[in-house]
């Protein structure tokens, strides 16, 4: 609120009248619980509301929560206690209904005269935050107060967000020093997650010399029991094959009726035997072409002649019925042509 916005602020208004009697009466009778930061709520509220005691500025907007917590000197959470305890008492009023996400309008109420400060008092220790003094401070932390929202602090105090450490409960002593090395952040108080690891980037995490009795080292297969099973297996202790083992490198053989494997087993009589690698045998490079049927063969693909015709010839009459001059044929050009045709699409 600016300063212009505070001027109409004269005496015997119902902010000066809530000044007066909360400096002169109320502060002498409340309890001593609420001569703190509930007494310096109350004054910034006198200083935030205008001349008709309403917390509003001059165009009837309404003095956000944010702004109050400023004026008050706390956080937002603890804002909303002193206003509700003062709503409790009687002392400031509400203008409207309280919805969330909306400001909400207050107005000091100078008119009464026996505050309920009893009230006030029992709301506020009953949503009061645990002492600082009654935290445990954790082995090797360098202080016990009250953790701030920045983060690398090494500390093991209460923090402002998630449980606090008496709603975490007691875990053994295995389980803390199981979930020692996890990497998180450097402090071992309560930040929304359960963790008391370390979190150095670039450096290696190395287990303490305590966790050594805690995790389970794999039990190492003697070489003595290895053989032990190897020979038991070769002695015939176990199973034996059904049609005996080769009597060379005591492989199972897979046919009755022999006593070596297939190579330990002697060829026949007259048969030789092959030693060592056979080389591959290359297929001959040649392609089998099938034979092709007998065609008839194509008739002349020559293209076909027009002789022109001699106008001294005689003239004559094809079979077709055309006139035409020639010396010696019986047939016309176009007939010749036609045969020609068919001889070459035959």
């Amino acid at each position: 609120m600016s300063t212009e916005q505070q001027d109409d602020r004269t005496s015997g208004s119902p902010a000066h009248s809530f000044g007066n009697t909360l400096a002169w009466n109320w502060s002498r009778e409340m309890p001593r619980y609420l001569k703190g930061p509930f007494l310096t709520a109350l004054y910034a509220c006198r200083a935030l509301a205008s001349a008709s005691g309403r917390m509003c500025f001059k165009d009837g907007k309404a003095i956000r929560i944010q702004d109050m917590a400023k004026a008050f000197g706390c956080r937002e959470q603890d804002a909303r206690r002193y206003l509700d305890a003062a709503i409790r008492a009687g002392v400031i009023l509400v203008d409207g209904e309280r919805r969330r996400g909306i400001a909400t309008v207050y107005v000091l109420n100078a008119l009464i005269r026996h505050p309920d400060w009893k009230a006030a008092e029992d709301y506020l220790k009953a949503t009061a935050r645990r002492p600082k003094e009654e935290e445990t401070p954790a082995k090797g932390s360098s202080h016990s107060g009250t953790n701030s929202s920045d983060g690398g602090s090494v500390h093991s105090g209460t923090n402002q967000f998630g449980p606090q450490r008496h709603e975490l409960g007691s875990p053994d002593a295995e389980e803390v020093r199981a979930t020692e090395a996890r990497p998180g952040s450097d402090h071992s108080g309560t930040n929304g997650s359960v963790h008391r690891g370390t979190n150095n980037p670039g450096s290696n995490h190395e287990l303490p010399h305590e966790m050594a009795d805690v995790v389970t080292q794999p039990q190492p297969v003697a070489r003595e029991v290895l053989e032990s099973d190897r020979s038991s297996a070769e002695d015939g202790d176990g199973d034996e094959p059904p049609f005996g083992r080769c009597e060379v490198c005591r492989v199972p053989l897979t046919r009755p009726g022999r006593n070596r494997c297939a190579g330990h087993l002697e060829g026949m009589p007259g048969q030789r035997r092959a030693v060592g690698r056979r080389r591959p045998v290359q297929a001959p490079l040649m392609t089998v072409v099938p034979p092709v049927a007998d065609s008839p063969a194509e008739a002349s693909s020559e293209p076909f002649h027009w002789e022109p015709e001699n106008p001294l010839d005689p003239e004559r009459v094809c079979a077709c019925g055309r006139t035409f001059r020639s010396r010696d044929g019986k047939t016309c050009q176009d007939c010749k042509h036609a045969a020609h045709q068919e001889a070459r699409t035959a």
